[in-house]
């Protein structure tokens, strides 16, 4: 999983959106990073592989220049060409994600995922995220594998590429919400357009986005407590599951764009209330990051409905769960009862990983 967040208003984007990721990243983050903000028809990005700090000490980023922007980072990633954001094939496009297509990790998923993939590659698209990896479940047709987000980008970039500049506001709520339609997967993006530089679209299947509303700036994170105090303390929205919507330093804007074929199961007091219980037991025995929590297994038997089997898989009848709004949520309460502590660790495969406990 990945912690985003973005920023629309009068400012400078950049120095926000670093210090909101400087907050959220100890949640779920910090082994890859990446940036893009959009000023004056252009995309500023840049992404390196390791925390924001290594993003300041590679590139001048601090100095990006824009009032709107993104910014991404998450818990694995080896390769500077997987860490976010993604780009359309045009270069006008970038996008940022949350998910994990664990619940969609079926032949059927990966075969629409690489006839998608097909398609660009035939054609002579550069293929950003390609790399030999023998135990991937996606291929191109040269055997290489890639990064199970980039075809979610370069679909939105095809349907939108010959679309006019006052066009783009309705035409890229239309492509997010087909796209997911196409490839539905248990995820939310954020996107910025170079040509749209006042505007951050997004696209919500069942992943947690929080947005939040100050003086002509709203704000946008996977937990509220990216948000600038000041923005903590006046009303926050919750962004719902299969919605595509539309951020400005004006508000937010739900479209009536809709995502087909999928749905998502409601979080009811019951669901929240024992997972996060849960959570507490754990985090008062031991260290555990959020990847580790018992969401498939021990935990799973809370949902009113059956997981969707792997090998089953429908887009039709998917029936996603949105646990990871759970769980941030209920992190979102430790920190405000000043009970919340994280720290970098190796693993015993010797990989540094992200991990919480609670005071006792």
């Amino acid at each position: 999983m990945c912690t985003i967040a973005g920023y629309a208003g009068s400012r400078q984007a950049a120095p926000i959106l670093i210090e909101m990721m400087r907050k959220e990243e100890f949640m779920d983050g910090g082994l890859s990073t990446g940036i893009a903000t959009v000023h004056e028809g252009k995309l500023y990005t840049a992404k390196v592989t390791g925390d924001v700090d290594e993003l300041l000490r590679t590139y001048d980023v601090e100095n990006f220049p824009g009032t709107v922007g993104i910014i991404h980072t998450r818990t694995s990633g080896d390769l500077v060409s997987h860490a976010h954001p993604f780009m359309s094939e045009d270069r006008e496009l970038a996008l940022v994600e949350n998910g994990t297509y664990r619940e969609v990790s079926c032949p059927e998923f990966w075969k629409m995922s690489d006839s998608i993939m097909k398609y660009f590659y035939d054609r002579g698209t550069k293929i950003d995220s390609a790399y030999d990896n023998e135990r991937a479940k996606n291929r191109l047709p040269n055997g290489q594998s890639y990064h199970y987000i980039e075809p979610y980008a370069l679909m939105i970039g095809e349907m939108i590429k010959d679309k006019k500049p006052e066009e783009l506001a309705t035409e890229i709520p239309r492509a997010i919400a087909k796209a997911l339609s196409i490839l539905p997967d248990d995820t939310v993006f954020l996107t910025v357009h170079a040509k749209l530089d006042n505007t951050i679209t997004l696209g919500n299947m069942s992943r947690p986005m929080t947005c939040g509303f100050g003086d002509g700036e709203v704000y946008l994170a996977t937990s509220a407590m990216a948000f600038p105090d000041e923005i903590q303390k006046r009303p926050i929205v919750t962004i719902p599951p299969t919605t595509v919507a539309q951020v400005t330093p004006d508000g937010l804007k739900i479209t009536n764009e809709r995502i087909e074929g999928t749905r998502v199961e409601q979080v009811d007091y019951r669901i929240a209330a024992y997972i996060r219980t849960e959570m507490e037991k754990l985090l008062l025995e031991k260290h555990i990051g959020v990847p580790e929590m018992p969401c498939y297994t021990d935990w799973r038997e809370v949902w009113s409905k059956p997981y969707t089997e792997c090998e089953k898989y429908k887009p039709e009848n998917a029936l996603f769960k949105p646990y990871a709004a759970v769980l941030y949520e209920a992190l979102w309460s430790f920190h405000k009862e000043g009970r919340l502590h994280s720290a970098v660790e190796v693993n015993e495969r010797g990989r540094r990983v992200l991990r919480f406990w609670l005071d006792k």
